[in-house]
């Protein structure tokens, strides 16, 4: 995968996660999440859950994020 596919699939996983973001934050974070190594190394869709993790309340987390 392309580093510019991996962006554009993390930003639209965001887009799903957090409607609230704009366009530009969303690629933002797509950027900050590409250029570190722990982030760049999942599935965009994995990194979004798991840097999502910390903020989103329990009751709405899906069940395969833990």
């Amino acid at each position: 995968m392309t580093p510019t596919e991996w962006k554009l699939r993390c930003s639209a996983r965001l887009h799903a996660r957090w409607p609230s973001l704009t366009r530009e934050q969303r690629d933002e974070v797509a950027d900050e999440l590409w250029a570190q190594p722990r982030w760049r190394a999942l599935e965009p869709e994995a990194a979004v859950a798991e840097w999502l993790r910390p903020v989103l309340p329990e009751r709405i987390r899906p069940a395969h994020a833990g």
